[in-house]
């Protein structure tokens, strides 16, 4: 498994995206795009990349393509469940 960057070592946008991607596929429960774009804000602080704006496109593409391919699912009222478990293990 890969180091997730987060703060000031957030530099490119590839970056940004893996960090998006982490704080979904690390959700436990039932989670909102908000509940998750407030996380990787929240992470993302000191790197210039820190922008709401994009924070909120990434998020809600990251959770549109997950959905789309059955990683999530939709519980309604804008909140979404894992159908894997993180770290997906295969046996």
């Amino acid at each position: 498994m890969c180091r997730v960057k987060e703060g000031a070592d957030i530099v490119t946008v590839a970056d940004l995206q893996n960090l998006v991607t982490s704080v979904i596929l690390r959700q436990t429960s039932t989670f909102s795009i908000q509940d998750v774009s407030t996380r990787v804000r929240d992470k993302a602080v000191g790197s210039q990349l820190c922008d709401l704006e994009e924070i909120n496109k990434r998020c809600k593409e990251t959770v549109s393509a997950l959905y789309l391919i059955d990683c999530i699912n939709s519980m309604g009222d804008d909140k979404y469940k894992l159908t894997m478990t993180f770290p997906s293990t295969a046996k």
